[in-house]
Order: C-alpha cells, then structure tokens, then sequence
C-alpha cells in the first residue's frame, strides 16, 4: 500500500522585501510517498495532536532545493520531515486515532 501525504520540507523560500526577491530558509509543502509515519512525543511526554515525523521520498531531482541537516537524512532517498494533521486528515485520522506508535507503508 502506498500513502501519499502533504510534508512540510525544509527549503529555501522566496520572500519579496521592497520589490526585491531574496531567500530565507522556511518550510515548504511537498507531497511525496511515505515510507515511515511516526508519533512525535513532546518533551512533558504527552504525544503530538497534530503533527506526525514521516520519512518521505524525494526524487533526485529535487534533492538539491532542499535544505535540510544531514542527520535528516535516512538514505539518500528519504528525508525525515513533518506531516501535518490539518493537512491529511483523511490519510492521518486512523493512524492518530489508534494506539499505534510507529506505522510501516
């Protein structure tokens, strides 16, 4: 089964500042093939109502726009990114519903 979700992916954003077009780093939505979807446990321990950590996949193509830490990398294929809840939820509402931790697509 394959599940496609909107992510927020670390990248270069254009911003416009006094008619000029420069760039800071941002988030910016990606709809991808995810591999891994996870539950984020915050730091009073209680999970996350609205965020989920996927791995997603990002053809080669588009590897080079994104700016994320090495460590976010899981292969040279998949990046470790966010998904939100507002963003899927039909795809998300089973998995946020259940007890389950960790779901492998």
């Amino acid at each position: 089964m394959t599940v496609v979700l909107t992510t927020e992916v670390p990248t270069m954003v254009p911003i416009q500042y006094r008619g000029r077009v420069s760039y800071q780093p941002g988030f910016a939505e990606h709809v991808a093939r995810v591999r891994v979807v996870r539950r984020i446990r915050l730091p009073d321990g209680s999970l996350d109502r609205e965020r989920a950590e996927v791995e997603v996949y990002v053809p080669e193509d588009r590897r080079a726009g994104i700016e994320a830490p090495r460590d976010a990398w899981v292969t040279p294929e998949y990046l470790r990114c966010h998904a939100l809840r507002s963003k899927n939820k039909k795809s998300l509402r089973d998995f946020f519903e259940s007890d389950v931790m960790e779901l492998a697509v």
